[in-house]
């Protein structure tokens, strides 16, 4: 599984790019909370597109393609940012977008592929671990001010894509995840039978309430529209925050006093990740209060966040909470889909950014009650649609 490994790596060190070349923007280049608001949104649209109109060449196996796309797009990206100003900021920011939503389907359908439909979640969780571990590692070294800097990134990041591109194995057909669709129908079929035999004991209605109650109850799965609307609301809330937050915090901290704290909050994600990778008992019950305490820590937070120390752990808390919540969901949702069109649950990730960076970089403008009071109206809709 060297080249899971290696594509992880290569994954997270493209996904460390999104919080480097943002707060860098908010920091260096004099603007706005709508601007922000908009570069967000604007990186989340090109995602969405691109996932979009690259999901056939997922579903049909082309993975190496996919990944010579993302070389594609992070050349064009860093060539915009060696001039960087208020239009090729949004022109490095936007190809970065394409550059990840291509690399991340390319990884996904070589992963579901290639791992037997039963191990899906262990190695979700492992590519999801080691992506941070990387994005954690590369926020870190660039905080410290080492010789990397943000240029050497960008060049060290083209070589390792073309090495996961040549590494990745190629796909022929897509056996597996057709075969856990059938697999999946005809296991429906067969609780529908058993469920209808319970007509059979009409003249024993406890005995007949048991056998229904026993096969349908068990499965208890949530309507895939509602797993979709349910990671919208939760990144909503993430991104309607820390999009507003270089503003907030850049005449207090340093630019690499949060790229320290991002760095240190992936980090720590990539153990938890682990750590709660087999949330299969009672997971809806276990999203729905994650995300009701993540949207507590993040509205109630906010106000105390003042130093290196209280933004590292404000980010922790975050970053940890929604990753348990995003592997969750997408677990939930791999399986209601037998793995096919996985860039839904990617595209209804960043239609929740759009919105939050939208409507959080109008509504800072209106002063700090009214921004945590949207705050969180969003992050309590959330779980509703879990229910």
């Amino acid at each position: 599984m060297m080249w899971l490994a290696l594509a992880s790596i290569v994954y997270g060190m493209l996904v460390s790019l999104d919080p480097i070349l943002f707060t860098y923007i908010g920091y260096t280049l004099n603007v706005t909370g709508v601007y922000l608001g908009l570069l967000s949104a604007t990186w989340s649209v090109a995602y969405i597109l691109a996932s979009r109109v690259l999901n056939g060449v997922a579903d049909e196996g082309k993975n190496r393609l996919l990944v010579l796309i993302s070389l594609m797009s992070l050349i064009v990206s860093y060539i915009c940012f060696t001039a960087v100003n208020h239009l090729t900021a949004i022109l490095s920011y936007t190809m970065h977008a394409i550059s990840v939503a291509s690399m991340n389907l390319a990884v996904s359908v070589t992963m579901l592929e290639n791992t037997d439909s039963e191990l899906w979640t262990n190695i979700a969780a492992l590519q999801k671990s080691l992506s941070s571990l990387s994005r954690g590692t590369v926020l870190l070294l660039l905080s410290l001010k080492t010789r990397l800097s943000i240029y050497n990134l960008f060049w060290l990041s083209f070589p390792l894509t073309v090495a996961s591109m040549l590494m990745l194995p190629s796909i022929t057909l897509s056996f597996e995840r057709r075969f856990y669709k059938l697999s999946r129908n005809v296991n429906e079929i067969g609780m529908y039978i058993r469920a209808s035999s319970s007509i059979l004991f009409l003249d024993k209605p406890t005995t007949a309430h048991y056998i229904y109650t026993a096969t349908w109850n068990t499965k208890g799965s949530v309507p895939l529209y509602r797993i979709l609307i349910s990671i919208a609301m939760t990144t909503a809330l993430g991104d309607y925050i820390f999009t507003v937050l270089p503003l907030i915090l850049r005449s207090h901290l340093s630019l690499h006093t949060m790229w320290m704290a991002y760095g240190i909050a992936a980090l720590l994600s990539s153990f938890m990740v682990i750590l709660f990778r087999n949330l299969s008992t009672n997971r809806r019950g276990f999203a729905l209060s994650v995300i009701v305490v993540r949207t507590c820590i993040l509205t109630l937070g906010l106000s105390v966040v003042k130093d290196l120390t209280t933004l590292t752990t404000y980010i922790v808390l975050s970053s940890l909470l929604y990753m348990l919540i995003d592997t969750v969901l997408y677990n939930m949702f791999i399986e209601g889909s037998a793995g096919f069109s996985t860039a839904n649950y990617f595209v209804s990730r960043e239609l929740g950014s759009i919105i939050g960076s939208l409507v959080g970089g109008i509504v800072i403008g209106f002063g700090g009650d009214a921004f945590l009071i949207v705050a969180g109206a969003i992050g309590y809709a959330a779980p509703l649609f879990l229910l």
